[in-house]
């Protein structure tokens, strides 16, 4: 009968059972593709941080090289031999993972560095008395609970450079959960499951490229993963954006649809042309006072909720609610809502006007 072992293992101890034969690193249970070595830097630079990673499934065998016992490893081969390779020198920790420790291999670490690499613990699953249709039936099992990969899921599993790191750091500052959490824009599930990290790739696209297409994540993923030349930009100003929404227009957001997905990205998107100008956009402009913008945030999702639209809104209406990720219902979403921003008092009541709306 198949029986389990948890415990911990040091990265030092992993290396001593490589050194003495005693762990079996062979690709009978590999079902991913190998890993890339950006991959695999990466996770290198997850152990250099101290940050934790999944747990590692070893089986006690005899290894039929030496006939003495051994632990196979069943899950966790990249894994391991991402932290071997980097500890003989075959691998090393790229300066896009670590600025501070970049381009460099395990013996030209500085020495605190290398004991925290050496003392590092992993857990670790050992089984004992397990075949291998039990091993297969076991991991069936395990996958039977696991969530289908939404697409920003998938791209955290695909990239590694600059631009996934920029996007993640910004979206999990903890300015930008509290403002995710008190405007209501996500909840801890969406967060769980990376959608407010989709939404921040989105905005970066808008703010270096222009407005986009959704799909275009993914090419920014792609395009900017080994270099990002305008990384700092994008993160200033993304940061400014939010906090403007977050400290001026908090109410205005939690109490209007302006926190529904497809009108925030909008927003966001309108106040960053606003304050920097974007490719292709309106800006830079000049935001009015907060009193004025609120006014109009309240009032427009108050005519897009009555019974009877008024028809100059009808275009609006459809692009906030058909097919929002594309580039055509975007453009009329961003130029009536820089307008709401940047727009002076008079010429913002014309428009109103001429939307057959009284302001």
């Amino acid at each position: 009968m198949v029986s389990f072992t948890r415990t911990m293992l040091r990265i030092a101890e992993i290396l001593k059972l490589e050194k003495g034969e005693k762990l079996v690193l062979q690709p009978k249970f590999q079902r991913r593709l190998v890993w890339e070595e950006k991959a695999r830097s990466y996770l290198i630079d997850t152990v250099v941080r101290n940050y934790p990673m999944p747990k590692v499934y070893l089986r006690k065998t005899v290894n039929p090289k030496t006939e003495l016992m051994a632990y196979e490893v069943v899950d966790g081969q990249q894994r391991l031999r991402a932290l071997i390779d980097f500890y003989k020198g075959r691998l090393i920790l790229s300066r896009r993972h670590n600025p501070e420790l970049g381009d460099t291999t395990f013996s030209k670490l500085p020495d605190p560095v290398q004991r925290t690499f050496l003392q590092y613990e992993l857990s670790a699953e050992i089984m004992e008395d397990a075949s291998d249709p039990e091993v297969w039936a076991m991991f069936e099992r395990l996958n039977s609970y696991t969530l289908t990969l939404n697409r920003q899921e998938h791209r955290n599993a695909n990239f590694f450079g600059y631009f996934k790191q920029t996007a993640y750091k910004l979206a999990a500052e903890q300015a930008s959960l509290d403002a995710w959490r008190n405007l209501r824009v996500f909840s801890d599930r969406q967060i769980a499951r990376m959608i407010e990290v989709e939404l921040t790739s989105d905005v970066l696209v808008a703010i270096v490229d222009g407005i986009s297409d959704i799909t275009d994540i993914t090419r920014a993923y792609k395009k900017y993963d080994d270099e990002f030349p305008r990384r700092k930009f994008a993160e200033d100003t993304f940061r400014k954006t939010l906090s403007f929404i977050a400290k001026e227009l908090p109410e205005a957001v939690r109490k209007t649809r302006f926190r529904n997905r497809a009108w925030f990205y909008s927003l966001m998107v309108a106040v960053a042309d606003t304050i920097v100008g974007i490719n292709n956009g309106n800006g830079p402009g000049e935001l009015r006072p907060t009193s004025e913008i609120q006014k109009r945030m309240f009032a427009l999702d108050a005519a897009l909720k009555s019974k009877t639209l008024p028809p100059g809104l009808g275009e609006l209406n459809d692009a906030l609610s058909r097919q929002t990720s594309h580039i055509p219902p975007r453009r009329i979403r961003h130029d009536h809502f820089y307008a709401l921003l940047n727009l002076p008092e008079e010429s913002w009541n014309e428009r109103w006007r001429q939307l057959n709306i009284t302001p």
